[in-house]
């Protein structure tokens, strides 16, 4: 596999694509990944803007564009590859319909069945759920390779925010087994990894505390899940020939998500050495003060370069 393409996260917009597109030391990033809530696949109207916005970018030849599927979903409720939702559906046929669009290489979606319902967090639920999203994750890798792309799930967090500052929690999606189980039963999926998701279900599964009254159900289910190893390097491994792309933050604790490359309690210079010759593209996604204005993510690109130089 060649050296992988080291990409920058932002939203469709015109202030997040021109500040990233912006040189930092060393160059433009090789790509990026474009992060697509409900709204902007809302409407005829919305995708079109998100085209045009590509296209006026002027993006150099041999540019990587990802498309990560959002959190939300059309029908107001939360993304779910269990519920068999029709507004589900078509979230993945017109994030299709934009992978064509737009040329993008990878379409990537959550591995995730959100609620705050603690009582779900049970080894039989977990089976159950992960066979009731296999026809859902079928279709979405059907649609998205007709579209030309490789169709990646990402693992979870054990505590979901859903970009809103909830307390949710899936009983599938956190440890790779989950997704690996799922990538040997459906041909041609792929897997994204987290590293940021990946240090907090670490986290919770080595015994982080908390003050939150959800703190010991979580992590006594988590300590039943299949072990994938106690460090976020041995994890990511554990996808073995699944493994196709990798997002990058740091994690603390049970709810520090998306932390700079150095403020976190993951040392990431030997997972980026590694993941840089076993997946295509490391997509940095820091969580930024304000998100017009990416400096943690150049940051971030800047020490993955000096890595893997």
């Amino acid at each position: 596999m060649a050296a992988a393409k080291l990409c920058l996260k932002a939203r469709p917009t015109g202030a997040q694509l021109a500040d990233r597109l912006h040189p930092v030391d060393g160059g433009a990033p090789d790509g990026l990944e474009l992060y697509l809530a409900a709204q902007d696949i809302a409407s005829s109207e919305a995708m079109d803007g998100v085209v045009e916005r590509i296209e006026a970018a002027g993006l150099p030849s041999g540019f990587a564009l990802l498309i990560e599927g959002p959190v939300d979903s059309l029908d107001g409720g939360d993304f779910d590859v269990t519920r068999a939702s029709e507004a589900d559906v078509e979230v993945v046929r017109r994030l299709a319909q934009l992978t064509r669009r737009i040329g993008a290489v990878a379409v990537n979606i959550h591995l995730i069945t959100p609620s705050p319902d603690l009582g779900r967090l049970t080894l039989d639920y977990r089976a159950t759920l992960l066979e009731r999203s296999v026809p859902f994750i079928q279709s979405f890798v059907e649609v998205t390779r007709a579209a030309g792309a490789v169709p990646t799930i990402e693992n979870m967090p054990p505590v979901l925010r859903m970009r809103r500052s909830d307390f949710s929690f899936t009983p599938i999606g956190m440890c790779a087994a989950d997704l690996n189980w799922m990538s040997e039963r459906v041909s041609g999926l792929r897997v994204l990894v987290d590293t940021s998701h990946a240090g907090l279900y670490l986290n919770a599964r080595a015994g982080a505390t908390g003050s939150h009254a959800w703190v010991e159900p979580l992590r006594t289910y988590i300590r039943q899940l299949p072990n994938d190893g106690s460090t976020v390097l041995e994890y990511v491994q554990a996808f073995g020939p699944y493994l196709d792309n990798a997002q990058i933050s740091n994690a603390s604790g049970l709810l520090g998500e998306g932390l700079p490359y150095s403020e976190g309690e993951v040392d990431l210079d030997p997972v980026i050495a590694w993941l840089g010759e076993h997946t295509r593209h490391i997509v940095t996604e820091t969580i930024e003060p304000n998100n017009d204005n990416a400096r943690y993510m150049r940051d971030a690109l800047q020490r993955m370069r000096s890595v893997l130089a």
